[in-house]
Order: structure tokens, then sequence, then C-alpha cells
């Protein structure tokens, strides 16, 4: 069986996109309505879909405006993977975006996109295989995360593609059409929504006509040997805890490599408790930005009992802080994702005294935002807390907060 190899030049020439203030550095914002208002949720790298409630605050045929930052493009359907649309099937109206400032969605898709494909620049790997014939055979092209068309020369199978082995926890968005860098939006005509396993077939009605591939990866993958080997666990956006059970395939104070995908960001925390007041010191806690991080010779080598991985902010109420103690003065309110001293709102960095978790949500604070140690961390749970705690009074600069 031949391998198709991947071209040289795996990217288009760099697009700049206009930055917003406070969107933080995710891939791709969404907004409720035009010009980037309403409600607001940051996508890293991958494919997001409604039917798995994966469109956060954003919204389900919500979605009015897109920021698409420098050096990604998205694709946006009016469909999700519901009601036969996963492996068969199309994905409704589809169209590209590159990256820059959308205003306006259009009409064809205003308050009506049920699935967002955010590519970053194609990457080697060989987590998906597309083959030129059906059942696996033919010529074969190994490719990673990323999208992949024929417009950028990526790939190389350009209306040759005919059936498709994508890994557990992968999904590929394959559409019959591309479009050229700089084209600020355009339709992709028909699109179909791949998830992991072994697809003898696109589709007769796919088969030698997909001209491209938008292949998302897991936000993270953690595994209990070093190089991504031995047991091994994916991650959704969220906060993850031992103690509640979700670690359970890699185990607690087991993991020995992350690889955190592109747009994503992770927190990795050696402890896990919250102790009867709903909330709990973190111990030693690390940011991890994307790629692969050995954790060999680390002190949170198998070690790590939280993880938080998350792309940039989002609007909503599942937190709310106070600048002073028993929920006084300046406040301000966070939906779920990742906050930095730049992204803490009314508030600020440096000034939370007290907070509420009105729901189920949980939040990790601590008074750093980058680097090796993110200092005191704790790790708050169930409703109000009068004061965070001296350790963190006027001193939190991060905050990863999930349902």
């Amino acid at each position: 069986m031949a391998t198709a190899l991947l071209p040289p030049a795996l990217s288009a020439a760099p697009a700049h996109a206009a930055v917003i203030p406070g969107v933080g550095s995710a891939p791709l914002v969404a907004y409720a309505d035009r010009n980037f208002t309403g409600a607001r949720q940051s996508y890293g790298a991958g494919v997001f879909d409604a039917a798995k409630k994966e469109l956060g605050a954003a919204g389900n045929d919500s979605i009015t405006s897109l920021y698409v930052a420098s050096g990604y493009r998205a694709v946006a359907c009016d469909n999700g993977g519901s009601s036969g649309k996963v492996n068969e099937g199309s994905l409704g109206t589809c169209r590209y975006y590159d990256a820059g400032l959308h205003a306006f969605v259009g009409n064809e898709l205003n308050d009506k996109i049920s699935l967002l494909a955010v590519m970053g620049k194609p990457v080697r790997g060989t987590s998906v295989t597309a083959y030129q014939d059906t059942k696996f055979g033919g010529t074969a092209l190994p490719i990673g995360a990323g999208g992949f068309g024929a417009v950028n020369g990526s790939l190389s199978m350009n209306d040759s593609v005919r059936s498709l082995k994508i890994t557990d926890g992968w999904r590929v968005v394959a559409c019959d059409d591309d479009a050229k860098p700089g084209t600020a939006s355009a339709d992709l005509g028909k699109c179909r929504l791949f998830r992991g396993g072994e697809h003898t077939s696109v589709g007769g009605d796919m088969e030698k006509k997909i001209s491209l591939l938008a292949v998302g990866a897991p936000a993270l993958v953690a595994t209990a040997d070093a190089g991504q080997r031995g047991a091994l666990q994916r991650f959704n956006p969220g906060v993850h805890t031992a103690l509640a059970g979700q670690l359970s395939t890699v185990g607690n104070d087991a993991i020995s490599s992350l690889l955190v995908g592109d747009g994503w960001r992770a927190v990795g925390c050696r402890n896990d408790s919250t102790g009867p007041s709903g909330q709990g010191d973190l111990g030693l806690c690390r940011m991890f930005g994307p790629g692969e991080h050995s954790l060999g010779g680390s002190p949170l080598n198998d070690g790590i009992s939280t993880i938080a991985v998350m792309a940039g902010p989002a609007s909503g109420d599942l937190l709310h802080t106070y600048a002073d103690r028993d929920y006084k003065g300046a406040t301000s309110s966070f939906g779920p994702g990742l906050y930095t001293a730049g992204n803490l709102g009314p508030v600020g960095n440096d000034a939370i005294s007290s907070l509420r978790l009105p729901g189920t949500g949980r939040a990790v604070l601590c008074d750093n935002d980058s680097g090796q140690n993110l200092g005191t961390c704790r790790l708050f749970v169930k409703s109000d807390h009068l004061f965070v705690g001296g350790d963190l009074n006027d001193k939190v600069s991060l905050i990863a907060i999930a349902p």
C-alpha cells in the first residue's frame, strides 16, 4: 500500500486579524450578536458540536458574529451531529471564515450555527488516515490536526479520498469545496462529520469529491508514561479531579506526559481536596501551553490530581467575584473558561476577596497566571465563600471555571 507524502509547506500565507480587547488568546470567539457583542465563548482548535452541548455560552442556533485569530480558519455549519448527521448525511449550509473580524456571519447562518470547526495549520501525524479507495485500499495519507485543503496544497489527495480511519476522540469535517487563503468567507458545499472509527466509505456522494478536511484533536491527552505512551486519557474542556473520579483511566498521581491541543491551555495541580468548607489548597500547580510536555524529573511527575483545560474567556454567571469580603464592592461574573490577569473584569487583578458559585460549578483560583509555579491555588465548589482566604485575598490573577 503506497503512502502519500505531505508537501513541505503546510500552512497558507498568514492572515492578520485585528485584536478585540478582552478576548484573550483563543483561536476563535463566537458571539450571539452582531459586532462582537452579546453572549460569547472562546474555543481552541477542534470540532465543536451542539449535539454534544459543546458550543458553551454562545449557544446552539444563536451565533451571529465571529472573531478568528491570526493563523486560524473556521468552518461553521447549520446542522450538528444529531439526527443522523454523523458519518452520513449533510451538515447543511457550511461556510468558511478566514482569520479576521466577521461582524456578521451572513443571513444563511445567522442564529443557525450548530457546529464549529476551528483549524490551525496542518500538522503531520497519524491519528487520521485518508485512503484513495474504499475499505482502506490504495494510497494512504496519514495526517494530524488542522485544516488540510486542496487550495493550499496540504491535501495531496484532492478529489481522491474514499475512506477514512480516525482515532477515538478525534473528529473530521470533510467538505467537497475549499476556499482560497485570504477569502473572508465562502460556501463549502456539502460537508459531513466523521467521529472516531473505521469508515470504509465516506459515502457515495462524497467519494472522490473531498477538497477540505478539518481535523480536530482532543483538547488534552494525558498518559502514564513519557512520550505519550502507557495508559491514556483524553480530556474535553473543563475542570477534572481525581476526587470526582475524572482521572480514572490514566489514574490519580500517575501522569507523566501531557499533550495540549492547539489553542488550549492546561493547569495541572498536585491536590484535589476541597474539605468541608468547599475550598481546598491544590498544592503545586503549573500552566501548560500547546504542545507535548514531559513531566519526568519535575515535582508533578506522577503527582497530578487536578487538571483544568480551557481556551479563554466566556460570558455567563457560573462564578461571581467581589472586591471585598461578604460579597461587597465591585463585582465580576464569569462563564466557562480560563481568565488571566487582564481578563478579570471590573474587580480586576489582585483584587478578589469573596466569591459565589451559584450552581454546580468548580473554580480554580491562583495568585499567578503563568509559568512553572502558579503560586497558591485553591479549588472552590459549593455556593458561597464569604472570604477566599488570607493566602489568596487580593492576590488572584488566574481563574479556571467549569460547570
